[in-house]
């Protein structure tokens, strides 16, 4: 038999429940949002960074006597590093398809995938960048961005594409998110204390007249 106490809970023990899950529910999501919020804060951060890239690479880019396109030097060192996790290409639209014009020396002989759809996307809006996450020549997690220009002195369009290593604004996140999380588990144990204690403060003048009576 379940005992009377266990089938039937006291009405410190419901509000007690009532006012500890509303609370941690509350705390949940707010961890939540505020760990979302963090994350796009960041990526908008990184996303400018590469924005800024493809706007040298745009302004610096001119077209050579036979009418190919010649890449700006930069002076960003990692670019020049193979592998280093920064990198830029240039290419053209050929057929639904990227057709390589010059590369950054840190892809070496590798190239930046684009995403699904990217070129008609960019014909649609020429302009609009498309930011974009995708895997390096080591597979290491990347940022990228795309974006379509007109240079000239040349009719077909110019696709720049700029990306980064990603790892580090991961990296920031992950430690945001465990900080937030153990942040607010101790704020969760303490509102249930406080409620505990508040609770039965608040009936303890009940408590009273139950006992007198």
């Amino acid at each position: 038999m379940i005992p009377e106490a266990l089938r039937r809970p006291s009405l410190v023990r419901r509000l007690v429940i009532l006012a500890a899950g509303w609370s941690l529910a509350v705390l949940l999501v707010s961890a939540l949002v505020l760990s979302l919020l963090f994350q796009q804060a960041a990526l908008r951060r990184f996303d400018q960074g590469l924005s800024e890239l493809i706007d040298n690479l745009v302004a610096g880019a001119t077209i050579g006597e036979k009418g190919q396109v010649l890449a700006p030097a930069l002076t960003d060192l990692r670019a020049l590093r193979a592998y280093s996790g920064k990198y830029w290409q240039i290419a053209e639209p050929a057929g639904g398809k990227l057709h390589i014009l010059v590369r950054s020396r840190s892809l070496w002989d590798s190239d930046l995938r684009a995403p699904v759809g990217a070129v008609d996307a960019l014909s649609a809006n020429p302009g609009k960048p498309v930011s974009y996450d995708t895997r390096g020549p080591l597979e290491e997690p990347l940022r990228a961005m795309v974006s379509q220009a007109k240079l000239p002195g040349r009719a077909t369009p110019v696709i720049f594409m700029a990306a980064e290593d990603r790892t580090p604004v991961d990296n920031d996140i992950r430690s945001f998110v465990a900080a937030t999380a153990v942040v607010f588990l101790l704020l969760g144990a303490g509102l249930v204390a406080a409620v505990v204690i508040q609770v039965r403060v608040g009936l303890n003048p009940l408590f009273a007249l139950r006992r007198e009576v």
